[in-house]
């Protein structure tokens, strides 16, 4: 089957303080259903051949197909209905009683707050006399611990991480409904949770993709290896900078919306390099990005380098919803942010890290 590939142009409208709307050439786009015969003539092509492309609306909230279906559906996340609730008048999603049941498990939280931000000290408060639990007094000694102080004369934003109750989370959503404590929590984000921690039931809401699985056969010549997946899942704004996988990389959009922007290895290289001459520190690993990368200096660099005003022309970029999936190639560099909601809505998205291999040889596809 012969594929074409829409490639438009894209204005973005949505756009922070500081940042003006650039007109990038947006990353290619499928969307017809996609079988894993097809999905394998797009991704498992030669390394230098690969490109990033976003598939429009190929997940389905079923497990099985359809009985009158010829071929499984792309992808199965019964996630998309499962986990999710409209949970007041004005259409902000919440939590549902599905996925509330599991609330005492512990994942890796992110939190990003500015020691002047009065909303935290409001939040701590709020647990504290609305729950007989312990997440506000530990989040509390975990700011205290990072330098946060309501008597601090500085606007420095700060990066933590620490492991905590899905509870938390589903506190903070509860504290944001409540229009008149004020400016809603944001920067609270579950990142990178492995898919295979997650208690059963959750787990089999955000099964392999189909077009993963499939067997080796003439049509389908490559099997697939996976090597991670995770669990994206926050208050916006959520953002993450500049970086590159060392494997392919299916990402999928459960709640809300996000935009990346990417560039091939050499070219991303090329910015990468740039940003961190310009922090002083020109002999940084490419390969290796840890939290660094997070915190105040070199993250607002980033977001500069990648979203703001002085960006390159010559970046793609892709808009990904509820449903759409976005396939980045093995060493694309790439930067993901939130768009499209409100301070402290609600963002999901899920991913798995995989390679190509051939089972009739010895290596393993790029």
């Amino acid at each position: 089957m012969r594929l074409l590939l829409a490639a438009k142009r894209y204005c973005s409208a949505s756009t922070s303080r500081g940042e003006r709307s650039h007109v990038l050439d947006q990353v290619n786009e499928i969307g017809f259903r996609l079988t894993p015969a097809n999905f394998q003539s797009i991704t498992a092509t030669a390394e230098n051949s690969l490109k990033a492309v976003v598939f429009r609306r190929q997940a389905t909230t079923r497990t099985f197909p359809e009985p009158d279906a010829a071929v499984k559906p792309p992808v199965s996340l019964p996630a998309l209905a499962a986990w999710f609730d409209l949970d007041d008048q004005k259409g902000r999603l919440g939590f549902s009683g599905h996925f509330r049941k599991h609330l005492d498990h512990t994942v890796p939280y992110e939190f990003i707050f500015s020691d002047r931000d009065g909303t935290v000290i409001k939040f701590m408060k709020w647990l504290e006399s609305t729950v007989k639990t312990a997440e506000g007094n530990e989040l509390y000694k975990l700011l205290v611990r990072y330098g946060f102080s309501q008597q601090s004369g500085n606007s420095k934003s700060e990066f933590i991480r620490f492991d905590a109750p899905l509870t938390l989370l589903d506190r903070a959503i509860e504290f944001n409904r409540h229009t008149d404590l004020g400016k809603p929590l944001s920067g609270l984000y579950i990142a990178q949770a492995a898919l295979s921690d997650l208690p059963h039931e959750l787990q089999t809401d955000v099964p392999l993709p189909n077009l993963l699985t499939a067997p080796a056969t003439p049509e389908t010549p490559y099997v697939c290896d996976i090597y991670n997946s995770s669990l994206w899942l926050g208050l916006e704004p959520t953002f993450t900078p500049w970086h590159r996988d060392p494997n392919h990389n299916l990402f999928c959009q459960l709640a809300g919306s996000k935009k990346v922007r990417l560039l091939p290895p050499e070219a991303g290289s090329r910015v990468f390099r740039k940003v961190m001459e310009n922090l002083g520190n020109p002999g940084a690993s490419a390969a290796i990005r840890g939290e660094e990368m997070m915190h105040t200096t070199e993250r607002e660099a980033w977001r500069d380098a990648v979203w703001g005003p002085g960006a390159p022309h010559f970046m793609l970029e892709a808009t990904v919803n509820a449903g759409d999936m976005l396939f980045i190639p093995k060493g694309w560099w790439h930067s993901v942010r939130s768009t499209g909601g409100e301070m402290g809505a609600l963002n999901v998205s899920v991913n798995w890290w995989f390679r190509w291999r051939n089972p009739t040889l010895s290596y393993r596809r790029s």
